[in-house]
């Protein structure tokens, strides 16, 4: 596996690397506070004694030492850090949190510094005042909120307060890295990074922090440690685009395409310099990859492909939503792909940035979907609205991700079939996502009842494979609401007002075969099966009937693991297979 240049292992944002940073995991005093008191008595100025925690995991989770499944709607965070005052001189330290459910306020030294609505995505705050007048001493205090409202984006977190199915427990507070970051006065803040396999070039827009004259950019883009382009542009304005040209002699076809088979990574470094001297630098990286419809087909650069997925849900059995470590990561995508499988449809969770950095680099395309609400109210829209944004904006880079999922099975848009505020939403969050990065496919609703798509999705359980062919042998009429065979859960395919145009379409999940080797109960689709033989052959017949069918793309299997309570994994909870590995993989067929 070759790594990205600019990665060092345990940095938290591997698109977007500078050297100095602090990792905050560990230990951190940590209190319950039903009485919703804490703000009132002040607790960022004298945090209540007791409890200890890990972060960052959750404290329904074993891992954070905590290990309490009742619900908490708030809780606090406090520890402390120390910073050389004279190493902060003309720079600022930024404090970054990769992940905490649900609405976060965040005080260093008793003075507030910003708060931040979302449980998915990556925010951050600047400390360096609050530091460098308590002499670089940083008391940070967090405050986390997360009601089990059904009007906010939960993913598969239960909103019953308890497993329900294939409804998992609730995740609060902090869940992913907590750390800070040592950055010059003025910096980059950010650079979008767009290649074109049509022009075989790339593109990127490289924002400051702040307005600031006499800057520029230096762009190095390398394959392999050869130069392939090294391109110098002036800033005029806060936020410059810049074209730099990707041909190059090392290859016959003049670039390197990234795809599953071959996951070729250019690396680039980023220098922001003034007057001759580099006062910034960021190291980064990019793959050719351009996921795209063409007609009913799906094409990933120049070819075809046929979409071989798992559903993975990202869960672990002693830490839940986090990952114990970057092995757990690779280690996961490794096992997809022992298991014959091109792509990962990561459900209801926007993993830890290095996932999306280990898909990128060992070659998984990765479709990446947003935690779903469960009721369609004026909030709803707001939320999912302003999350999706996030997710869309700081995952961007990753090549391994080629499509855009913002709503699941009219989760959060009930009545999506004929409302119109509903389908509104739908259409906003479509061409929203488009606006932003018109490059990828996005698909409107996965799984039914579709608006705009670029793709269309579809679920079906059936559980016998002649039942499954024949729903899908007359694709057209499938698509056109025929339920005259077929499923009986299945929802019409659009909503009013919108229908088949042509577009490539995917079963995006199937099997969810019920089977745990132990026999005990649990849940799974349909009637389970009590041997590994029935298992595998049950999966067999199913994958084999989609694949004899034309018009059909892909597929997505359900699922990777158990978890919890559900036991429809191909493995168990702990990763182990619930058959041998070969088995399972000419289960899907070559």
């Amino acid at each position: 596996m070759r790594h990205a240049k600019c990665y060092t292992k345990g940095y938290p944002r591997p698109q977007f690397v500078r050297e100095e940073f602090c990792d905050l995991s560990g230990a951190w005093a940590f209190s319950f506070d039903d009485k919703r008191e804490g703000e009132r008595n002040r607790w960022f100025c004298a945090f209540p004694a007791g409890k200890t925690i890990i972060v960052p995991f959750a404290y329904q989770t074993e891992k954070s030492g905590v290990n309490e499944r009742e619900n908490h709607d708030c809780v606090w965070y406090e520890r402390e850090a120390e910073y050389s005052c004279e190493r902060l001189k003309n720079k600022r330290l930024i404090l970054h949190f990769e992940g905490c459910d649900y609405f976060t306020k965040v005080w260093v030294n008793g003075s507030f510094v910003g708060s931040h609505r979302g449980g998915y995505c990556r925010f951050s705050f600047d400390i360096t005042d609050e530091v460098l007048s308590a002499g670089g001493r940083a008391k940070i205090t967090i405050r986390a909120e997360d009601t089990l409202e059904a009007v906010q984006p939960r993913g598969k977190q239960s909103s019953l307060g308890r497993t329900v199915g294939c409804w998992y427990t609730d995740t609060t507070g902090i869940w992913k890295p907590v750390w800070t970051e040592v950055v010059p006065e003025i910096r980059l803040e950010s650079v979008k990074i767009t290649p074109s396999i049509k022009d075989y070039y790339v593109e990127f827009e490289a924002t400051l922090n702040e307005s600031a004259e006499g800057y520029s950019l230096r762009a190095v883009v390398s394959f392999e440690g050869e130069t392939v382009s090294d391109t110098v542009s002036a800033f005029t304005r806060r936020i410059l685009n810049v074209k730099t040209d990707l041909n190059g002699d090392g290859d016959l076809f003049r670039v390197r395409y990234w795809t599953p088979d071959k996951p070729n990574l250019y690396d680039v470094e980023f220098y922001l310099t003034r007057g001759g001297e580099v006062v910034d630098k960021v190291g980064s990286y990019f793959g050719l990859a351009e996921c795209r419809t063409e007609g009913n087909c799906l094409m990933l650069n120049c070819n075809p492909v046929y979409m071989k997925m798992v559903l993975f849900q990202g869960y672990h059995k002693e830490s839940g939503l986090t990952a114990q470590s970057e092995e757990d990561f690779v280690d996961d995508i490794l096992l997809v792909k022992k298991l014959g499988y091109n792509g990962i449809r990561m459900h209801q969770k926007i993993e830890d940035e290095r996932f999306y950095y280990y898909a990128d680099v060992l070659g998984m395309a990765v479709w990446c979907e947003m935690p779903s609400a469960y009721e369609f109210k004026s909030e709803t829209v707001c939320k999912v609205s302003e999350e999706w944004a996030e997710v869309v904006r700081q995952n961007y880079n990753h090549p391994s991700i080629l499509v855009w999922v913002p709503l699941n099975e009219s989760w959060g848009v009930p009545r999506i079939l004929t409302d119109p505020a509903q389908q509104a939403l739908s259409l906003s969050l479509y061409y929203a996502t488009k606006a932003y990065d018109p490059r990828r496919p996005v698909i409107s609703n996965d799984g039914w009842e579709h608006t705009k798509s670029d793709i269309i999705t579809l679920h079906n359980y059936a559980q016998d494979a002649d039942e499954l062919y024949r729903f899908y042998a007359d694709l057209n009429g499938a698509l056109n609401g025929n339920h005259s065979v077929g499923y009986s859960q299945l929802r019409l395919p659009f909503t009013e007002g919108f229908c088949y145009g042509g577009e490539p379409v995917v079963i995006s999940e199937f099997a969810g075969i019920g089977f745990r080797s132990d026999s005990q109960a649990g849940w799974g689709y349909g009637d389970s099966v009590t041997d590994a033989e029935a298992f595998c052959a049950r999966l067999k017949s199913l994958a084999s009937a989609l694949q004899k069918i034309d018009g059909i793309c892909g597929f997505c299997v359900t699922q990777l693991t158990d978890v919890e309570t559900e036991i429809n994994g191909l493995c168990d909870i702990e990763r182990v297979p619930k058959a041998p590995i070969e088995t399972l993989r000419g289960a899907i067929g070559k």
